[in-house]
């Protein structure tokens, strides 16, 4: 699932690239904190992450010698503990490359069916279409979904995610301040 998930098909709660508190839309569509409840937006100056480059992130301890966020600033590590993360860019690749996806349906939620090959065959995920957070709105939720990876670009203000919709399963990178979800691996 994704973290702030209880069913794959659920969308979770949505992250800035390297923030661990998630947000959710409240009954009224606005992004509260899911800590706390407290109103929120998914702007460039909420992200402490946002317009730092590589080296500036390893400095202040955001990312490790291999180029990934540290534990404490991974989604899915603060939210399940370890061993689960963020999948790192590399892994996305590795994924896109090694399986095949339907665009699909699950309990009436629109997503991608990601199904291993040879040995793994039997193997499946379902990521569901979680749309992205900007400001204080929502879009694409139904028809695509970005996940984010662990993996900055090597800018100061994109990262690398997954981005799904009925006609395409890539890796790319965007704007670090958006609200994506996160599905952990360990």
């Amino acid at each position: 699932c994704n973290v702030g998930a209880k069913q794959p098909e659920e969308f979770g709660y949505y992250f800035w690239w390297g923030g661990t508190v998630g947000y959710k839309l409240n009954s009224a569509g606005d992004w509260v904190s899911a800590k706390d409840g407290k109103s929120f937006s998914f702007s460039s100056g909420n992200c402490l992450t946002y317009n730092k480059s590589t080296s500036q992130l390893q400095s202040a301890g955001y990312i490790d010698s291999t180029g990934n966020l540290v534990a404490k600033y991974d989604a899915a590590t603060a939210h399940f503990g370890a061993p689960w993360r963020m999948p790192t860019a590399a892994e996305f690749s590795a994924l896109i490359s090694n399986c095949d996806t339907q665009w699909t349906t699950r309990n009436g939620v629109a997503g991608r069916l990601v199904k291993g090959r040879g040995a793994y065959s039997s193997k499946s995920i379902f990521l569901p279409a979680a749309g992205y957070g900007y400001w204080a709105a929502i879009y694409a939720r139904t028809t695509g979904g970005n996940y984010w990876s662990s993996t900055p670009c090597s800018d100061s203000s994109n990262a690398w995610r997954l981005n799904l919709n009925s006609g395409n399963f890539l890796r790319d990178n965007h704007i670090r301040s958006n609200g994506r979800s996160v599905r952990p691996v360990r």
